[in-house]
């Protein structure tokens, strides 16, 4: 099984909205603390729900959440895992 080759680069930056400590995630291009969250426009929608995802940083990784939290549980991987290739 090949591992994820995906790269996500975290740097340092302020939300251009309060000017809180923010993280950039520059695959994504998002700058926002956890109050002022954006909403890319290519958010996938909630399992449960249907509404638009927010993006969220955990301990050990980014994810996509409800933004109906707690009312909703519904998540989703950040990136979809890579598929192996057909071996002949």
């Amino acid at each position: 099984m090949r591992a994820a080759s995906h790269t996500i680069l975290k740097t340092a930056s302020l939300c251009s909205v309060c000017g809180k400590k923010a993280t950039t995630i520059n695959t994504l291009k998002l700058a926002s603390c956890e109050t002022h969250m954006e909403v890319p426009t290519d958010a996938p929608p909630c399992p449960n729900c249907d509404t638009k995802m927010i993006l969220k940083t955990g301990k050990k990784n980014s994810f996509w959440s409800c933004p109906d939290y707690p009312n909703c549980f519904g998540t989703r991987n950040l990136f979809k895992p890579m598929e192996e290739p057909d071996m002949l």
